[in-house]
């Protein structure tokens, strides 16, 4: 499995609730495409967030937020380097 990253920037600024809402409904079409959903980073203000996966590929990701109607700014494949 690869580490995908999402990006998505909201104007206006989105709260926690309706990024919860969308989450869930991704979440709900993530299986269809053997995507898993590891965690998720949503900026301060409600402008960005930036979210990792795993799946085979990045189009695993894509196919499944546009299954579920939420869109994206863009989406890559990622090394992932980590502290201990």
């Amino acid at each position: 499995m690869a580490t995908i990253i999402l990006e998505r920037s909201y104007d206006p600024p989105i709260d926690a609730a309706r990024f919860g809402e969308m989450a869930q409904r991704v979440g709900e079409c993530l299986g269809a495409y053997r995507a898993k959903w590891v965690r998720s980073y949503l900026s301060d203000d409600g402008r960005r967030s930036v979210c990792e996966f795993e799946a085979a590929d990045a189009e695993q990701v894509r196919a499944s937020f546009r299954a579920a109607g939420v869109g994206f700014d863009g989406t890559w494949t990622a090394k992932v380097f980590a502290s201990g």
